[in-house]
């Protein structure tokens, strides 16, 4: 099992009033050897205080067969908002604003700054590089 950190300096932070809509995220380069059953790669990090309320992935066609499955979460949790999604097969999207697809988490709250963390829980036949654009909304508490 391997990690990769996609992301760098500066990340965004909780600015803003209690109860304001924030979206954090960004475009995740995945290379073929991310996309190896079990490897990691942290995607961005989301402030103390932050409550989901929805996810939003697009993913680019990853994999030339039919296998390929993503799971999106942390570490205490690797498939909080995503299990093993199959969005990155043929390209294509997840949005889910009542209950995070594959998961029971809205309104999961963050006690601490967190990194969040993109996992191939199944690798494709023949994985292609590609990119997941990847965002949470919610907002702060």
């Amino acid at each position: 099992m391997a990690y990769r950190k996609d992301w760098g300096q500066p990340q965004a932070g909780g600015y803003g009033g209690a109860r304001e809509v924030k979206q954090f995220g960004r475009r995740v380069a995945l290379s073929a050897t991310d996309l190896v059953t079990g490897n990691t790669v942290g995607a961005f990090m989301v402030p103390a205080g932050f409550n989901v309320t929805g996810i939003l992935a697009v993913a680019t066609d990853m994999d030339s067969g039919a296998a390929l499955t993503l799971s999106v979460g942390d570490a205490a949790l690797g498939t909080r908002f995503l299990n093993a999604s199959t969005v990155g097969q043929a390209g294509g999207i997840v949005t889910a604003f009542t209950t995070p697809a594959g998961g029971t988490n809205l309104l999961f709250n963050y006690a601490a700054d967190t990194e969040i963390l993109v996992t191939c829980t199944l690798q494709g036949a023949a994985s292609v590089a590609g990119t997941l654009d990847l965002y949470l909304v919610g907002f702060m508490s």
